[in-house]
Order: C-alpha cells, then sequence, then structure tokens
C-alpha cells in the first residue's frame, strides 16, 4: 500500500515526501535522520470563492479536506517504522536521479518549483553586463518563508525601496536553504570561496590549530544557502566588491531570519558559521567610530543562540566540531568589542571549561592539534575574563575590597597560563629589530601561538591599567608610573609580533582594538611612527577601518590638527 503524507506535518517531512508523525519539535523522522526540522508558521488559508464550481470544501477525491486527511492518516498507519525508513531511503534515491514511479513528473515539478522560488541572485547575475533573473546561487533544498504577524515575510521587509524589485510578487511558498547534495559553484562564486580559504578562514582559525572554518566551510557552502551567502559577502568585502558583497549579505540576513525562527536553530552549526562570519563582514562595513550600535545590536541579537550552542554548562576549549569552534570566534569577537566599547562582553562566565587543558595528553601524534587548541582558547577565556573584572563597575576601587582578591586570581591565572603552556608556543626568535624599526622582532610558528602571546600581553595590560588602586596616566609622558612603563613594555611586544608576522591579519587587528589603552602612553616618535603604519597597513590591505584611530591617536599624542578627530576615543 502506498504511503500518504500529511498536510500538516513538518516541512522538511513534506519536502522529501516522506511521512511525518508530526512530533514537536522535532519529528521522529527527521530525528533518525538528524536533519532539520521545520515548521510552517501558524497562518490562516483562505480559499478563493468561485461561483459555479464545486464546494470550496470538497476535494478532487470527493471528500472534505478533513475526511482526506484522516483517511490519509489511517492508511499510513499500515505501514511499520521499519518499512517507513527504508521507503525514507528509497524515495531519497528517487529524489536524486529522478527515476522510479513517478520520477520524471517529481523531477519536472521541482525544476518547476525552483524557477519561481529564488533565495537570491548568483554572483553572475549581480554583474550589470550579465542580467540573470531567473538564474539562482545553489538548487533548493525546502523551507518555509517567516511571515510576520501582518502577513510580509521578513526577506520582503528587508529589501531595498527598489520600484522595480517591489513591482513583482514576494515568494511565500517554500524557500531553497538545505541542499542534501553538494551543489557545484560557479566560477565566480568559487573565486571569492577560494579567496575566503587563502586568506580569510584564518582569521576565524586563529586559535584553531586545526582549522575547521578554513577546510570545513568551502565544502559546507555548497549544501547551506545561508553559509554560501555569508561567506561571499564577506570575501566579497575584503576584495572590495561592494555591490556583490552587500547583495550577498541582504541575502544572507533574510534567510537567516527565517532559520532564526527554528526552535533547533542552536544546534545547526552551519549557521552558527554564518552568524560568525556576518559579524567579520559588518566590521569591515561599519561607520569608523567607537561604540557602534550596529555592530552591537548584531553581537546582543546572536549572543543566545551562541550561548544556547554550547548547553550543559560546560563548554571544549579544543573545539572538535564546528559548533564550538564557532562558539570560540564569538567569544574573540566579544572581546574585540568590549574593548572597543569599554563594556561588559556578552559571555556566560558560568561556562566551565571541560576537559581542562593541563589535563589533556598528546598520546597521538595528531593530538598535539587539539592539545594546543584547547590551550589557545584557554587564554582566550582567560582574556575574556579579565575584560569583564575591568569594564565591571559594581564595586569601588579600593585595595581593600573583594575587587582586590579578584584581581589578584586574575593576574595568577594569567601568569599560570604562560608558565604551564606548551613549549611549542614559545617564540622561535625574539630580539630586537635594529634598523628595521622600534619594536623587537617575534616570530612563531603557527597564528594560534602568535595570538595567544598578544592575548596573553593585553590581559596584562589590562590588568595593570585596572588594578584597584592605581591611578589613570596623567599623560605627562616625562611622569609616567612604573605600571604605565610595564603596560607600554607589554604593548611593544604585541606590535612586535604584529609587525614581524604581516601575513597573520589578526595580529595587526589585534593592535587595533588594544591601542586604546595602551595608545596615550607612547611618547617615542618612531614608535608613534610604527604604530601608525600598522594600523594604516590593516586598512589598506584588509579593508578593516582604521585611518579614525590614527587621527584619534594623533591628537592624543597633540600632533594634529584635523578638525574631525577633535573628539578622542582614547580616554580609557
Amino acid at each position: 500500500m502506498g504511503k500518504y503524507r500529511s498536510r500538516s506535518g513538518c516541512l522538511t517531512c513534506r519536502a522529501r515526501r516522506v511521512k511525518c508523525d508530526e512530533t514537536h519539535p522535532v519529528c521522529k523522522a527527521c530525528s533518525k535522520k538528524n536533519r532539520p526540522c521545520q515548521w510552517e508558521e501558524p497562518h490562516t488559508k483562505f480559499k478563493d470563492y468561485r461561483p459555479g464550481a464545486p464546494s470550496s470544501t470538497k476535494s478532487a477525491t470527493d471528500g472534505t479536506d478533513d475526511e482526506n486527511e484522516e483517511r490519509d492518516n489511517l492508511e499510513s498507519n499500515d505501514v511499520d517504522d521499519e518499512e517507513r525508513d527504508a521507503d525514507d531511503e528509497d524515495e531519497e534515491m528517487v529524489a536524486a536521479d529522478g527515476t522510479g514511479e513517478g520520477g520524471r513528473n517529481q523531477a519536472t515539478s521541482q525544476r518547476d518549483i525552483q524557477s519561481s522560488s529564488r533565495a537570491g541572485q548568483p554572483l553572475d547575475a549581480l554583474s550589470s553586463s550579465l542580467p540573470s533573473p531567473t538564474s539562482q546561487l545553489f538548487p533548493p533544498y525546502y523551507a518555509t518563508t517567516a511571515i510576520t504577524s501582518g502577513g510580509v515575510s521578513m526577506a520582503m521587509l528587508l529589501q531595498h525601496d527598489n520600484p522595480d524589485t517591489q513591482t513583482h510578487t514576494p515568494i511565500q511558498q517554500t524557500r531553497p536553504i538545505y541542499s542534501s547534495q553538494p551543489v557545484p559553484l560557479t566560477h565566480r562564486e568559487a573565486v571569492l570561496v577560494h579567496h575566503f580559504t587563502e586568506n580569510l578562514g584564518r582569521w576565524l582559525d586563529c586559535t584553531d590549530a586545526t582549522h575547521q572554518f578554513t577546510l570545513g566551510v568551502p565544502e559546507k557552502v555548497k549544501h547551506c544557502l545561508v553559509l554560501g551567502h555569508a561567506v561571499l559577502a564577506f570575501a566579497a568585502r575584503h576584495c572590495k566588491q561592494h555591490d556583490v558583497a552587500e547583495a550577498a549579505y541582504q541575502s544572507c540576513i533574510s534567510l537567516l531570519i527565517m532559520r532564526l525562527n527554528d526552535e533547533n536553530a542552536s544546534h545547526d552549526e552551519t549557521l552558527l558559521c554564518a552568524i560568525v562570519i556576518l559579524h567579520f563582514y559588518e566590521q569591515l562595513s561599519l561607520p569608523s567610530r567607537v561604540g557602534s550600535e550596529d555592530e552591537q545590536q548584531h553581537l546582543a541579537g546572536c549572543s543566545a543562540i551562541i550561548r544556547s550552542s554550547q548547553g550543559y554548562h560546560f563548554v571544549d576549549p579544543s573545539a572538535p566540531t564546528l559548533r564550538e569552534a564557532a562558539f570560540w570566534v564569538y567569544v574573540r569577537q566579544c572581546i574585540h568589542n568590549a574593548t572597543m566599547n569599554k563594556q561588559l562582553p556578552d559571555i556566560d562566565f558560568s561556562l566551565q571549561l571541560h576537559p581542562e587543558p593541563s589535563s589533556m595528553r598528546d598520546v597521538h601524534p595528531l593530538a598535539r592539534l587539539r592539545l594546543e587548541t584547547a590551550w589557545s582558547n584557554q587564554m582566550a577565556w582567560n582574556l575574556a575574563r579579565v575584560v569583564n573584572y575591568c569594564f565591571d563597575g559594581s564595586e569601588p576601587y579600593s585595595e581593600m575590597s573583594p575587587k582586590m582578591e579578584q584581581w589578584q586570581n586574575l593576574w595568577e591565572l594569567v601568569q599560570t597560563w604562560m608558565r604551564d603552556r606548551p613549549a611549542g608556543f614559545n617564540a622561535i626568535y625574539e630580539g630586537p629589530a635594529g634598523d628595521q624599526g622600534p619594536f623587537p622582532n617575534i616570530w612563531f610558528t603557527a597564528d594560534w601561538h602568535a595570538v595567544s602571546f598578544c592575548f596573553y600581553h593585553f590581559a596584562c595590560i589590562m590588568l595593570l591599567r585596572y588594578k584597584p588602586g592605581s591611578k589613570l596616566a596623567t599623560h605627562n609622558m616625562g611622569s609616567l608610573s612604573e605600571p604605565d612603563h610595564q603596560i607600554l613594555k607589554h604593548a611593544r611586544a604585541i606590535c612586535g609580533a604584529a609587525k614581524s608576522s604581516k601575513e597573520t591579519a589578526t595580529l595587526a587587528i589585534i593592535v587595533r582594538h588594544t591601542v586604546f589603552v595602551w595608545g596615550p602612553l607612547v611618547s617615542d616618535t618612531k614608535e608613534r611612527e610604527e604604530v601608525v603604519q600598522i594600523l594604516a597597513q590593516v586598512e589598506k590591505d584588509h579593508v578593516w577601518p582604521t585611518m579614525w584611530i590614527i587621527n584619534a591617536l594623533r591628537v592624543e599624542w597633540g600632533i594634529s590638527s584635523n578638525p574631525t578627530a577633535s573628539i578622542s576615543p582614547m580616554e580609557f
């Protein structure tokens, strides 16, 4: 006996043409196959009234909708679980090759739906010389369009005020988000994905020795449209293809909003990856000012799903999967945002690291990568805790208050990491630069070694700067305190590492957001010039806005008459 599908099952089962038991929030079929279980938003159905036609409550099979659905359910109950699983596999093969009973008709029907249900144009279609409104980025898998209470799709709300686009009827049916089979990229898409792999993946993998974003994301963009648009937006923005980047970004945002409505979104690693990649895009595109509301709103909006992705009050610093790797990217982004805006990082510090890096043993040659990732992420976690302590003004600064005890514990935590970290984290060379500049040459064997080194020194800077009872710098360079001199020593180490590894953009980005703390203390002319050069190179090579920071620094140093830089963000 053939299987009948219900009309109210999950969208995933309906798209795959299999029986759904309608269990919320995850049905049995999706749970078995570990698929995202998506449900249609509740809405009222309206049927056209046609005078003289059969009653709208009667179907072509001579029964009411309710009678037909009840009959479908009764007949489908004759299929037991084992037969259902076997049929699922058979139907997946039919859907893949378009053969079998009704296969040709199904394939034709899918093509008809695809041609009328596009999530976005391909990169080729974004070129004015190659218009292609009917082409697509990836072949579709099916999901629902999110509907607001007013009946308008979120994607429609995100459209630009373009009269040409608004004359078309918005697609209210299913939209392609996932594909069970890898979908080939166009040449222009492949160029941008390759650029991500060659240049931008290391930004996200800077504390991950296994390079999960660099190695895993390019493969997954062929399956996930949301992730594909995020990667294309980031890469195009870095390549200064602004129109392409903006189009991909808007497509990604509209799909992301739909996907966030799913209760299981926090378990979708491709969605988590898309979120943190989009944040990098936004950092390259934000107006040049401190405290950007757009940046804060993005992190605030995404923090809940990122934080809930861990669960169980534990987080693995070795980041064995992309889900954990995305969490650690988010932690680093929170550190950056908190430092730039002098605010608490939006991180759940009740989470505990498990396993502790010190308890892990290098018993296999490849286990070293997992071990080093754990040590690097532990330093990132230590820095996040330090930043949280420094910007928490809930207690008065007094050496007799519990604040001093907390400070001492954090200082010991940071120094213990430096003392116990694996020997591979040591620099392979550290020495004066001589005629090459004022900052020392400091070379490392891997990005995560250098980034952890800079995180350590920045943690020391923050703790010295915000030690209870310490006085703020007077900016009188002839009367710097001993803690100020120590801060400059740590700052020189960060600048030396960034200057010595120019190909590691993350190090220069660390200089960018830490300079707010130590920049005003720099008095040496050559050091000032080198700092400005590092910052200027970040904007030139990586489109990361820094000119406003350079102008603010010059105001602090009293060497600029630029009226646009009269307000300084350096007052920490």
